[in-house]
């Protein structure tokens, strides 16, 4: 590991521990840089403030565990591991949940599952009916499903067994859902928001 991943890698850990028993929205740079033992400067080298550290958490920890397998049958384990992870981690993902907006776990989410749909529906078929746009917003339209049920499940404290809201999920977004999608004729005007 090199010695800037290594250091990022202490500075995420200095802000969770920092979040044990300070809301996110309290915490300074000032003082994750105090609990790292580091100088402001140490952690500007490194991000821009808060909200880009707590995307790289996101994104360093989250990807890794949601990319193993993206494949349309196997989506659903990736979910999964996802909510046990978070249960894992409930402290953490329960404090990061009151932030919303740039950097946040749901546009982190967002953003995840937006892609993943994508994914699915261009390579679901070798010639997608479906153009660019229609792609783009049936993807936004499933990314929006998936991360709202995983947040509703997450803001009632992730206590509840995810297992049922996935399998749900996973009807969705089953292969006949999506040969359903992709067997509709794109309009010559696709309309967008």
């Amino acid at each position: 590991m090199s010695n800037a991943a290594f250091t990022k890698l202490m500075i995420a850990q200095g802000l969770k521990r920092l979040l044990k028993t300070t809301s996110f929205v309290n915490v300074s740079v000032g003082d994750i840089a105090r609990e790292c033992q580091i100088s402001r400067n140490t952690f500007y080298y490194h991000f821009k403030d808060k909200y880009d550290l707590i995307s790289w958490i996101f994104y360093t920890e989250i990807t890794s565990i949601l990319t193993d397998d993206i494949s349309l049958g196997h989506w659903r384990d990736s979910l999964l591991s996802l909510c046990k992870y978070m249960q894992e981690n409930r402290d953490f993902y329960l404090n990061v949940l009151e932030f919303q907006g740039q950097n946040s776990f749901s546009e982190c989410l967002m953003d995840f599952y937006q892609g993943l749909v994508a994914h699915l529906l261009f390579h679901a078929d070798s010639q997608p009916a479906l153009s660019q746009e229609q792609i783009r917003m049936v993807s936004r339209f499933y990314a929006h499903g998936i991360t709202g049920v995983l947040l509703d499940w997450a803001h009632n404290g992730m206590t509840a067994d995810p297992e049922p809201a996935v399998t749900m999920l996973e009807k969705l977004l089953s292969s006949d859902t999506v040969h359903q999608i992709l067997s509709i004729q794109p309009q010559s005007h696709p309309s967008s928001f």
